[in-house]
C-alpha cells in the first residue's frame, strides 16, 4: 500500500461494492435482452427490471457514503480529485444502466419484437461491459496491494472497449436496416448508445486510476 492513504483503501472498498452492484444490474439486463421476444417470461422480465431499479437504489447509499467519506476525508488525501471523477464516473454507468433498463421495461409492455441480431449484439455488448467492470475490480483491489499487476489489469479494458465499439457499429447498421416502427428503431438506438457510453466511461475512469498508481508507486 506504499503511495495509498487509510482515506484512499477506504474509497476503493466503497468503490468495489459499487462495480459489483453494477455487475449485477449488467446481468439483469443481459438475461431480459436474451429472452427480449420471449411472450411467456414477461413476469420474469418485469421482476428483473424492479430488481434492477432496486439495486440501483443500493448503489445511491454507497454513492453518499462515498461522497460523504471523501468531504470528510479530502484534506489527506493526495488524489482527491481523481477519486472525485472515478465515483462520479461509476454511477454515471449505473445511471445509463439505469436508463436501459427502462427501455427494456417498455419494448416488454408493448411487446415489440426486437430484431435477434440486435438483441445478441445487446448481450454481447453486456457481456464485455461485464468483464470491463470485473477488471476494474481487479485493478482497485491490486492497487492496494500490487500496483504494477494494477497497471496490467488496466491495459486489458482497451480490448473490451474496442470490442464494444464494434458491437455498437454493426448494431446501429442492424437496427437501421430492419423492418421495424420508427418507435422501436429509436428505443433500441438509444439503448445501444447507452451500453456504447458506459464502456467510454469506464475506459475514461482508467485514465483516473492510471495517475493514481503512478503517482503511488
Amino acid at each position: 500500500m506504499e503511495g495509498l492513504s487509510i482515506a484512499d483503501v477506504k474509497l476503493v472498498s466503497v468503490l468495489r461494492k459499487e462495480l459489483l452492484l453494477s455487475q449485477d444490474i449488467l446481468e439483469e439486463i443481459r438475461r431480459v435482452v436474451k429472452t427480449i421476444n420471449e411472450q411467456g417470461l414477461r413476469d420474469e422480465q418485469r421482476e428483473r427490471i424492479e430488481r434492477i431499479q432496486k439495486t440501483k437504489s443500493q448503489t445511491q447509499t454507497l454513492q453518499t457514503e462515498y461522497i460523504d467519506y471523501l468531504t470528510k476525508a479530502s484534506r489527506g488525501l493526495m488524489h482527491r480529485e481523481e477519486w472525485v471523477r472515478i465515483g462520479s464516473r461509476v454511477m454515471s454507468v449505473v445511471d445509463k444502466l439505469s436508463g436501459i433498463s427502462y427501455r427494456l421495461g417498455f419494448l416488454i409492455e408493448k411487446n415489440w419484437v426486437v430484431p435477434e441480431k440486435v438483441a445478441s449484439n445487446f448481450a454481447a455488448m453486456c457481456d464485455n461491459l461485464s468483464m470491463m467492470v470485473s477488471t476494474l475490480d481487479q485493478a482497485m483491489n491490486k492497487l492496494l496491494s500490487s500496483p504494477p499487476q494494477a497497471l496490467e489489469d488496466l491495459r486489458k479494458i482497451s480490448e473490451y472497449e474496442s470490442t464494444i465499439d464494434s458491437l455498437y457499429r454493426s448494431t446501429i447498421f442492424e437496427v437501421l436496416g430492419s423492418n421495424i416502427s420508427s418507435s422501436t428503431m429509436l428505443l433500441l438506438l438509444g439503448i445501444a448508445e447507452m451500453l456504447e457510453d458506459s464502456s467510454d466511461i469506464l475506459y475514461d475512469l482508467v485514465s483516473n486510476l492510471y495517475i493514481i498508481l503512478l503517482e503511488s508507486t
